[in-house]
């Protein structure tokens, strides 16, 4: 995201954070999220074959506010029906692109595709037990996808792309700068691409984080499909009249993913992120059992300022295949400082086959 003329004085870090995720998705394999309106932007590129992405920062107050808008994690069934009726649902619907890049016409997609998109996100906000968006707003959509058309046409990635650029707009330019952006990837599997926020550069979670942010409640997608030239997805994720608002209330008071309770194998990622609004995590400490044996983990670098600020660990197994049988995950985040007073905050995740 582009610095912009009013900057908050409040506001610590705003970044942009690219990662390379290790999906093997499309042909065109690259990702970045929305660069940052305050600190300068910082992207790079990885060897064909990985997923790219960048994303932005920030915390706020916290509401008591419970509102029943989240699955029950903790029901089995209604984690396997919730991820076959929303998750898959939003698999396989047509674009339905109306565009053209010979003419730089930037099209429009399908209301179906906009709602697959919309369940894709609000899927991962529920099982994180976070509100959903209310939608996508046609400002943001339009802007988004004359992003997408930019990144698209000419096969590579910016966040600030020169007039120089083939199909080069000054809306496309602003969307671009509010947006994850992905090359190689369109529509749902882009979001799923976020929340997998894999890669060296991708330490903290940033996507994730962004998709997950409480206060959102309105996006816009930006989506351009193949074959002609490399697919691509731009998601607005500013929303300007809620960014800067009170947090609304969260089935937890953390948000975590994997999230407590149960959860799909299939949206199991090797990174694991824990956070809380306001929390400090400079002296957290993570543990973990697998079946009630100790696992080791990996702690990222904690990194504050993109979404609420949250600690990150990769644990020492592997993900994204079918489990023999159910697997128990046990998870102690110590040590977190939340109004200077230790926490210490104990949960389990199953991972299972819907």
């Amino acid at each position: 995201m582009k610095r912009k003329t009013a900057i908050v004085g409040w506001l610590l870090l705003v970044g942009l954070l690219v990662w390379t995720a290790g999906l093997v998705l499309a042909a065109w394999p690259v990702v970045l999220g929305p660069a940052s309106q305050f600190a300068p932007q910082t992207q790079g590129l990885e060897p064909a074959g990985l997923h790219p992405v960048a994303y932005i920062p920030m915390a706020h107050g916290v509401l008591d506010e419970q509102p029943e808008t989240w699955v029950d994690t903790q029901d089995r069934e209604a984690v396997r029906a919730y991820y076959l009726t929303e998750y898959l649902a939003s698999d396989g619907v047509s674009s339905g692109w109306t565009g053209d890049h010979a003419s730089c016409n930037a099209g429009t997609t399908s209301a179906e595709f906009k709602e697959a998109i919309v369940r894709r996100i609000n899927y991962f906000r529920a099982m994180g037990g976070v509100p959903p968006i209310t939608g996508l707003k046609d400002e943001y959509n339009n802007k988004a996808q004359q992003a997408a058309l930019i990144l698209s046409v000419n096969g590579a990635l910016s966040h600030d792309p020169p007039p120089e650029w083939l199909c080069y707009t000054v809306e496309g330019d602003e969307g671009a700068g509010n947006s994850n952006i992905y090359l190689g990837v369109y529509g749902p599997e882009a979001m799923s691409g976020y929340m997998y926020d894999a890669g060296d550069k991708n330490y903290a979670a940033g996507h994730r984080r962004w998709i997950l942010y409480p206060q959102t409640q309105w996006m816009g997608t930006g989506d351009i499909p193949p074959p002609s030239y490399a697919p691509s997805n731009a998601l607005w994720v500013f929303d300007d009249e809620n960014i800067w608002g009170d947090r609304p209330g969260t089935r937890e008071h953390y948000v975590a993913w994997p999230p407590p309770g149960y959860a799909p194998y299939q949206v199991v990622y090797p990174r694991w992120s824990f956070a809380y609004a306001g929390a400090n995590f400079d002296s957290a400490t993570v543990s973990m059992t697998r079946n009630g044996q100790p696992l080791p983990v990996q702690v990222n670098q904690v990194e504050y300022g993109y979404g609420e600020n949250t600690i990150v660990w990769e644990p020492a197994d592997s993900f994204g295949f079918p489990p023999d049988g159910d697997i128990v995950y046990q998870v102690t985040v110590s040590n977190v400082l939340i109004s200077n007073q230790p926490q210490e905050f104990t949960y389990q995740v199953t991972v299972f086959e819907p």
